[in-house]
């Protein structure tokens, strides 16, 4: 039996992954009775066993996890999702370089001249710029290459318009369609002019240039041109294979690997072009108090540089508030979108979207779920080993690598530079790529059941972020097959996905309300997985915001539940009381407890007690390394004497209770501060009557001299019984 499903309170069964139809197989299950009835109840002795070997380690740690994620959003808003084209644009009557698919097409279609000049006299050439003038003079042929957002589309038309200014001719350029490309039938269709091919991915985002373009082609279009004092200019994506990348003349044609521009120098040059009479140094401090810095130096792109000098100028010239118009450049919400329209490929949106899964998560973990849901959006033409890590550390992207600050034994962490684009990213990914759903769920199902609670539960954040943008979609399409589901570890991932989802956007009376029908089956259905789900999500963030909800679940869980529930109910009894709700939780306990309560409710509750009695607390707490009850003894001795005492009392929880009670007893053993507050609990008990002074001086006289770990504290306890019992008599 593992730690999780000892964790959800679930019988020992055989357990399996679940297949990519798993998601939509539990969800017909659960909208459905079951056609064989629910299991036997675990027996009392099998429930507390269960009990002894949970730990609610892994439940802390996960409650960490969602708290820190929940905290990382705070601020960021919700998502809202507009329906609808989201192109940002890539034809030249726009201006626009945005990579989008499109037949080819063979006819020709005049480029503006005056757009052409108006983009040339602005651009901002980078160092190695000339590198491409000398190619296209030379050989009237350039193929400029490389990925969508670096530049290559405008470098490659002021290529063209420097080399045809030099050569003394006409701004005439034509674009021409992508069947030229490998063509060997191909003739020039016009002298004197200027052409342009902008070759556009297929339907498998391959590129004509990448497997049409052999070194016969280069030699023979560029024989053509040169016939007809003509150039060209070929826009194609990265050369990674095929024909072109093999092609023995290749770096005579080629660029690529091409130097950015200064961002700044563009947004310089821009404001100047609208206001001439604009300084730098004027200019240079009207933009130190705004974001533009941060902006350009994480897009790095040359068409964003150009955007935001359009709104730097339009704000300067019509007096409005600068640092606003800048920090809309950083829309989160837009910049997934712009990113989204440049059809990234299979490997690219799988690793945003697994950082998006797993922010804050090792680069190990990130990396391992990428490459998984590439090979599942990519068809299986997903590369063997993308080289994400390369990548990051060469560029200054969105995601950013980072080390933990004083724990050099902990890995580097991958996460969004700004929280915002976590959620952007889960929301636009999930809605926009309506083909990719039914592939990334298995996926996320997947990571919610993984090994690690470090994976499972940033998955679950993820889930209750998606879940926040239809709650509705999200319940049912996930959410809730999760919860019915016979994996522990998706039960918990459900719970925790829910109290995300009631935090970042949906209200918490939505939330509620399934958690209420879930523990509500065991009185009006027959679902057997269901409540212990309802019990997990009842000590989350929820039901610590509102624990007279959270508490009126764990009573229906101890009142009409079976003991397989004992430990889902216990580990939230425990997660309400490390959260401060010491005085509800006791208060509840002792109502449940009262005397004449049914014997399988009273010890249900009892041993409830027992085990939140013994639990420590989270490592960056007060109750560290001690059990969290231990600091409220003072304040709530009197609950806990009576609780105790009715716990030692009965015979079924007793075991159970001396184990919780000898936990306390070490903690004061090596910790004498706590000696006075435990030796006042152990006097309270002890007065309750003859039998439980009876009892505690027996415990305590075997603790003290047990061979194996005899216990200083014990000793001293007991003598101040013995001595207060005789004083007394």
């Amino acid at each position: 039996m593992s730690t999780e499903e000892a964790a959800t309170g679930t019988p020992p069964e055989s357990e399996g992954k679940p297949s990519a139809d798993a998601p939509r197989a539990e969800e017909e299950e659960a909208s459905r009775p079951p056609t064989t009835p629910p299991e036997a109840p675990s027996t009392r002795e099998e429930a507390v066993s269960l009990l002894r070997g949970a730990s609610g380690l892994a439940n802390v740690r996960s409650e960490k996890i969602i708290s820190a994620g929940i905290s990382r959003l705070d601020g960021a808003g919700t998502v809202n999702i507009f329906q609808g084209d989201f192109s940002i644009g890539g034809d030249f009557s726009t201006g626009g370089g945005g990579r989008r698919t499109s037949p080819r097409r063979a006819s020709k279609v005049r480029v503006p001249a005056d757009f052409l000049a108006e983009e040339a006299d602005s651009y901002v050439p980078s160092a190695d710029f000339h590198a491409g003038t000398n190619t296209l003079r030379e050989n009237f042929l350039a193929v400029f290459s490389g990925p969508a957002g670096t530049g290559r589309s405008g470098r490659a038309r002021t290529t063209l318009v420097q080399v045809l200014r030099a050569a003394g001719l006409e701004l005439n350029v034509f674009e021409l369609g992508g069947s030229v490309l490998g063509n060997m039938t191909w003739r020039v269709p016009q002298r004197a002019c200027g052409f342009i091919v902008v070759d556009r991915p297929n339907s498998q985002g391959k590129f004509v240039a990448e497997t049409s373009v052999t070194e016969a082609w280069l030699n023979y279009a560029s024989a053509q041109l040169e016939d007809s004092n003509s150039f060209l200019v070929v826009i194609t994506g990265p050369v990674t294979g095929g024909e072109l990348a093999t092609a023995p003349n290749r770096h005579d044609f080629v660029i690529e690997d091409m130097e950015l521009p200064d961002p700044m120098e563009i947004v310089r040059r821009r404001v100047r072009q609208v206001i001439p009479s604009m300084g730098e140094e004027e200019l240079a401090a009207l933009l130190a108090d705004t974001r533009l810095a941060e902006l350009l130096d994480e897009r790095d792109d040359p068409q964003f540089a150009a955007r935001a000098g359009k709104v730097v100028a339009d704000a300067i010239r019509d007096d409005s508030d600068l640092g606003t118009a800048v920090a809309q450049l950083g829309d989160p919400e837009g910049r997934v979108r712009e990113w989204l329209s440049t059809e990234p490929d299979a490997a690219e949106i799988a690793f945003v979207l697994a950082t998006a899964a797993l922010e804050e998560s090792s680069y190990l973990n990130v990396a391992d779920a990428a490459v998984a849901l590439s090979r599942q959006i990519g068809n299986g033409t997903a590369k063997l080993t993308p080289r994400y890590l390369r990548k990051l550390m060469a560029e200054r992207s969105w995601i950013e690598y980072l080390e933990q600050p004083g724990e050099s034994y902990r890995p580097s962490i991958l996460r969004f530079r700004h929280a915002e684009l976590r959620p952007s990213v889960l929301a636009l990914i999930w809605f926009e790529l309506d083909g990719a759903r039914d592939k990334i769920l298995p996926w996320l199902t997947n990571l919610a059941e993984h090994a690690d609670v470090e994976v499972r539960a940033r998955a679950a954040v993820a889930a209750g972020i998606l879940a926040a943008s239809d709650f509705e979609h999200g319940v049912h399409r996930y959410l809730r097959p999760w919860a019915a589901h016979k994996s522990p570890t998706l039960r918990q991932s459900a719970a925790l996905g829910l109290n995300v989802a009631g935090r970042v956007g949906v209200p918490a009376h939505a939330v509620w309300d399934y958690i209420t029908a879930w523990a509500d089956q065991l009185t009006f259905g027959d679902h057997r997985y269901l409540p212990a789900t309802a019990a997990l999500a009842a000590g989350g963030p929820l039901g610590v915001a509102e624990p007279r909800r959270a508490l009126r679940v764990l009573r229906t869980v101890v009142c009409d539940g079976g003991w397989e529930l004992l430990t889902p109910a216990a580990i939230t009894t425990h997660a309400l009381l490390e959260a401060g709700l010491v005085n509800e939780v006791l208060t509840a306990l002792i109502e449940w407890t009262e005397p004449g309560t049914a014997d399988e409710p009273l010890e249900k509750a009892l041993n409830m007690f027992a085990f939140a009695a013994w639990e420590e607390g989270s490592a960056d707490t007060d109750a560290a390394d001690r059990p969290v009850l231990l600091l409220s003894a003072a304040k709530h001795r009197d609950a806990l004497t009576r609780l105790w005492g009715r716990a030692l009392s009965t015979e079924a929880v007793r075991p159970l209770a001396l184990d919780s009670l000898h936990d306390w007893i070490r903690v004061a053993d090596r910790d004498p501060s706590v000696q006075e507050d435990v030796l006042l609990l152990l006097g309270g008990i002890a007065d309750r009557g003859p039998d439980d002074f009876e009892r505690i001086c027996h415990a305590l006289h075997g603790w003290a001299v047990d061979r194996d770990e005899p216990l200083d504290a014990a000793a001293y306890f007991y003598n101040e019984l013995i001595e207060a019992g005789e004083l007394t008599a």
